[in-house]
């Protein structure tokens, strides 16, 4: 097949709309667009750590930590791979330099890569999956989000308490001052946008997340035409489009762009604002004062 470096050329229903040399990277960097949608950048050169990453736009409505509680939720199994657990069973038998998955302020991600190419695309493959075709099970929903457990099972005066591996996960990062400290910083900036929530998660709010919102969420944004695939390094492009072509896009139609985001409106005068945070009982009040521009 002739080489995919002209801007207007069309393979496997993508279209190349940039081709870049970066000599001073040895790197050259293409953008394609594929005609649902769906965008592929790629760096090619002759690196042979071989990266991807699957890349959404997360927008939460709340701080009820759905982006964060679903990118956890994706990774217990999936359609082609029924296992509990496919993401940490790979990283068991992979050969992979790196997995991993992250939840931004507006994004959620999924990066992995691997110097040996028959591992990089079962890698993609579970990743591919695991995004598109999640099992999202109640079960899961509950082990990693929030659930009510009992303490002291079998003792006079037992409780209840919210238990999950998001909701504990959230517990420690409000822990800390600083962590606060960002948040409200954030929320006070942006008061009209999704930044103002705590996309991760606020302890209080994520028990009033429900299973049936994580799978609206889920249908909403995880689409194959809303992503972004990310490749770098010396295996060819073609491969990796004819890949996408053959798992994803084989028989996906696509969804409207999301709207973008509109502008913060301005403030008219300065704002001041003061929040609190715990401390334990047996601290010291002093010194405990904290204070911020933005």
């Amino acid at each position: 097949m002739n080489p995919l470096n002209v801007e207007g050329q069309n393979y496997r229903d993508f279209t190349l709309t940039r081709y870049l040399p970066l000599p001073e990277l040895q790197s050259t960097w293409i953008e394609l667009v594929h005609k649902t949608g769906a965008r592929v950048f790629h760096v090619a050169n002759e690196d042979v750590e071989n990266f991807f990453c699957l890349s959404f736009q997360t927008l939460p409505l709340s701080s009820n930590g759905v982006a964060h509680i679903l990118e956890h939720t994706v990774l217990c199994g999936s359609k082609k791979y029924p296992v509990k657990d496919p993401f940490f069973s790979m990283g068991r038998r992979s050969l992979n330099t790196f997995m991993n998955a992250f939840t931004g302020q507006d994004f959620t991600c999924y990066p992995a890569s691997s110097q040996i190419e028959k591992d990089f695309y079962n890698l993609l493959s579970v990743y591919l999956d695991a995004v598109f075709h999640p099992e999202l099970k109640r079960f899961s929903f509950l082990q990693e989000g929030h659930r009510l457990t009992v303490t002291h099972a079998n003792e006079p005066g037992e409780m209840l308490q919210f238990d999950g591996v998001v909701y504990n996960e959230m517990k420690g990062a409000f822990s800390s001052s600083d962590s606060r400290l960002w948040k409200k910083l954030f929320a006070s900036l942006f008061p009209n946008l999704p930044y103002a929530f705590d996309t991760g998660g606020d302890p209080k709010e994520i028990p009033h997340l429900s299973h049936a919102e994580l799978i609206a969420f889920h249908r909403n944004f995880y689409h194959p035409s809303r992503c972004i695939f990310f490749f770098y390094g010396n295996l060819p492009l073609a491969k990796h489009l004819d890949f996408l072509a053959e798992e994803t896009f084989s028989h996906v139609k696509g969804l409207a762009p999301l709207p973008p985001l509109p502008l913060q409106p301005r403030f008219t005068a300065p704002q001041i604002i003061t929040s609190h945070y715990p401390i334990s009982s047996s601290e010291s009040l002093e010194k405990k004062g904290i204070l911020a521009f933005g």
